[in-house]
């Protein structure tokens, strides 16, 4: 029977997910290259690229990512369940850490942040629940497989971007003659972007498993059942929409106003590259940095093109981001055991 407790810290639950998906939608940046492009209207790239966002998740919500995030990771000694407090740890420990990024200036991974989460909640949670062997709480190969891609997949998106730019240039766009040859090609690279983007947004919401991931979880341990795990997938989808429309037009909007001067061609390619490697990290169900794997798209066309790469400024992203997780371990872990020495678990 469920309590009254337990029933308000499920809502409290839901609606975090949910605003979680809001934060997702927020912090996109992948329609900055068509707006820079001039391709479509503002308002109707955002509804384009909302819709699109929104249904990658729908159409992704029953596995894939959703499920690694919300189960694979556990082992058999948790028996692959997580309870509701360990979920509200994990959130508030992801939000926390994004926030304080957010506010210093320093740009971070939320999937590094809540699957820090979530390990330092798990191992709080097995060393002072008894009985739990740390052999046995994780699934080690998921987790191993995980971080692996995190590094793996910003390395194949430089790779794949050079690899495109270099044959594109070999085969067409060195063989255009003239201004005229060179602006016609534009043209129709601009909608060639168009249809990347699209593409490129289906699976940045497809990858982005965090808030599925926490619901899935609910869904797993019995908090809510199936019928309320699609409906709130659904929201889900909706409030990454919102979060396009109404939170990421300032970012892209500044963004693009640094792209106006990047071909459309150039554009489509580096979203090609991000959205392979998204679609091949979805389909093995690993979550990933969309911004990390559009930055190293960014760095492999610049060197593609012999153009000068801030090296040292990629250094210090790169800090940033191997320090995400374990922060978010230990944050959340932290969390867990306050919440813990208050008999909730």
């Amino acid at each position: 029977m469920v309590t009254e407790v337990d029933l308000i810290l499920i809502i409290v639950l839901t609606v975090m997910a949910v605003a979680l998906a809001f934060s997702i939608g927020a912090n996109d940046e992948t329609l900055a290259s068509l707006i820079g492009a001039g391709v479509l209207k503002f308002k109707i790239a955002l509804i384009i690229g909302g819709t699109a966002i929104g249904a990658g998740m729908i159409i992704f919500s029953g596995g894939f990512v959703p499920e690694t995030v919300g189960r694979s990771l556990l082992g058999e000694g948790l028996n692959s369940e997580y309870t509701n407090i360990m979920l509200l740890a994990v959130l508030i420990s992801s939000i926390i850490w994004l926030v304080v990024g957010s506010f210093a200036g320093i740009p971070l991974s939320s999937t590094h942040a809540l699957i820090g989460s979530i390990v330092g909640v798990v191992i709080v949670y097995a060393i002072f629940q008894g009985g739990i062997d740390l052999t046995t709480a994780f699934n080690y190969t998921k987790l191993g497989n995980v971080v692996l891609s995190w590094f793996i997949s910003p390395i194949s998106g430089l790779l794949v971007t050079y690899l495109l730019y270099k044959v594109s240039a070999k085969s067409f766009l060195s063989r255009l003659k003239g201004l005229n040859q060179i602006e016609k090609s534009e043209k129709s690279f601009k909608w060639l972007l168009l249809i990347a983007v699209i593409f490129a947004e289906i699976w940045v919401g497809a990858n982005s498993g965090e808030a599925l991931g926490i619901l899935l979880g609910l869904r797993e341990n019995g908090s809510i059942n199936i019928g309320q795990y699609i409906t709130f997938a659904i929201f889900c989808a909706i409030f990454a929409f919102l979060g396009i429309y109404f939170a990421a037009r300032y970012v892209i909007r500044n963004l693009a106003s640094h792209m106006i001067d990047t071909r459309p061609s150039e554009g489509f390619i580096i979203q090609v590259s991000s959205a392979i490697i998204l679609m091949i990290a979805t389909l093995w169900a690993l979550p990933i940095s969309h911004s990390h794997v559009i930055v190293f798209c960014i760095i492999g066309m610049s060197i593609a093109q012999k153009k000068e790469v801030d090296y040292k400024g990629l250094g210090k992203m790169g800090l940033y981001w191997v320090l995400t997780f374990p922060i978010a371990a230990l944050l959340a872990g932290f969390l867990y055991f306050i919440l813990s020495s208050f008999g909730l678990s």
